[in-house]
């Protein structure tokens, strides 16, 4: 074999998987047909994060008269936050490049296809032999042929990080991740934004007080939603017009729609879905606890595993693949992956949501601090949101965690370790919390489930 691993894909989980086996002391190819850094780097995290730091700059400048700071005559210039973005995420890919040649890691930039158990044939028609397959094909915007996505007027999510001009008015037809997120940018920026959802909250995989929360921040923002709704047509009548019918019999027109309702897993046309590889429900890659397929020398990581699709499960998952080849046996804990999701106010979340618990039948106690009682929350003027932690009955074992206010996923993070390693909440309580910081809201909630939070009743 040319190769002990061949990873197919170089995004977060193809990249990390590479250079996790090369430290293991593997040999390693990696196979990626476009940029190093995949949709995370390039169409998605990155980019999106660079242009919301930009937007709450903003925000923060429209603020300014709150802090006894005068500000007038503001404005910005979009195509200098698109600048800003590319820069942003050029360097990081360069970074990723040099960092490959740094530990003489091969990368073959070309499109491939799994033709063997140990066989990656490239468009070239190099064949790349390999001990193990890691597949790291990732996904892609999902298109929806009814709703007539031209990239022009009806759009993408990679669509809208490269317009040059900002929507006067534009519908975006999907309440998750994506939706919130690019509605809470492009709002900012000044578009009158629709978001329309056919379940009965905003981001409804989220826990339900964290989604009445956003609702009600983004009606402040002027924000519209359409909850429990569908889209029945889109049509375009001409650039910066398009027409769109709802279930509800209603009709508006829109000079852009954003397609924002998913992602398509790629495991066709590489091999996936003709090499005999189990799929579950015909959609994902069906893979064990090490990341193995049925064909046992394979492995797949990232979002076409249909797990949790997002950035960091890709890459620790990459990391189990590899050690199991390294021989290392590790599992992946999936409950204590936390998630988040970056809109005003962030919000960040780790296993069970209260309604999961509620409809499971589980006794669990709840405690709840809002940032509004919080010092530093003050200060900065971002009392919105709350942290939300639920435990089983005895107060000591943690089920979930929710935070929805400044700073989020960075506060989230003492919860994860505590869930990930199985560690009594009194762990948490016992370390002292700096003060006047974010963080104590984290104590605060914790100490919430023994009713003995200071600064709340």
């Amino acid at each position: 074999m040319d190769f002990k691993v061949a990873v197919l894909g170089g995004g977060p989980g193809g990249y990390t998987a590479a250079i996790r086996a090369s430290q293991l002391g593997l040999s390693v190819i990696l196979i990626e047909k476009d940029k190093l850094g995949g949709t995370c780097l390039n169409w998605g995290c990155i980019p999106t994060k660079a242009i919301l730091s930009c937007t709450d700059v903003l925000e923060k400048i429209k603020k300014s008269n709150e802090f006894g700071i005068k500000v007038e005559n503001v404005s910005f210039d979009l195509a200098k936050i698109m600048q800003r973005k590319n820069g942003i995420v050029d360097s990081l890919v360069q970074g990723l490049d040099k960092l490959f040649k740094l530990r003489k890691i091969e990368v073959v930039r070309e499109f491939a296809k799994i033709t063997g158990r140990n066989e990656i044939t490239t468009a070239s028609g190099r064949k790349i032999t390999a001990d193990n397959i890691v597949l790291a094909t990732g996904s892609v915007p999902l298109v929806i042929p009814c709703f007539n996505i031209d990239h022009k007027n009806v759009i993408t999510s990679d669509d809208a990080l490269n317009l040059e001009e900002v929507p006067e008015k534009m519908l975006v037809i999907g309440g998750g991740v994506v939706g919130c997120e690019f509605s809470g940018i492009f709002s900012e920026l000044g578009s009158k934004i629709t978001i329309v959802e056919m379940l009965d909250y905003l981001l409804p995989t989220e826990d339900n007080q964290v989604s009445r929360t956003i609702q009600t921040a983004f009606k402040k923002k002027g924000i519209d939603f359409k909850l429990k709704t569908r889209v029945e047509s889109v049509s375009v009548l001409k650039d910066n017009e398009v027409a769109v019918r709802f279930s509800d019999g209603t009709e508006e027109i829109f000079s852009k729609v954003l397609a924002a309702g998913g992602r398509s897993v790629n495991i066709k046309g590489n091999g996936i879905d003709t090499s005999g590889i189990e799929l579950e429900n015909g959609r994902f890659v069906k893979i064990n606890e090490f990341m193995q397929t049925n064909f046992l020398n394979i492995y797949a990581i990232g979002d076409i595993t249909g797990k949790l699709m997002l950035a960091h499960t890709a890459s620790a998952q990459g990391i189990t693949a590899v050690s199991h080849i390294a021989g290392i046996k590790k599992e992946l804990d999936y409950d204590s992956i936390p998630s988040a999701i970056f809109t005003n106010p962030e919000i960040a979340s780790v296993g069970k949501r209260e309604q999961e618990l509620k409809a499971d039948n589980v006794e669990y106690k709840v405690s709840r601090f809002s940032f509004a009682a919080n010092g530093k929350a003050k200060g900065l003027g971002e009392t919105d949101g709350f942290v939300k932690i639920l435990t089983d009955n005895t107060g000591e074992t943690l089920l979930g965690a929710h935070i929805v206010g400044p700073h989020a996923s960075d506060l989230l993070q003492e919860l994860v370790i505590i869930k990930a390693n199985k560690l009594s909440i009194h762990k948490l309580i016992e370390a002292v919390h700096s003060h006047p910081t974010l963080s104590e809201c984290v104590l605060e909630a914790a100490e919430g489930i023994f009713k003995m939070s200071v600064h709340s009743v």
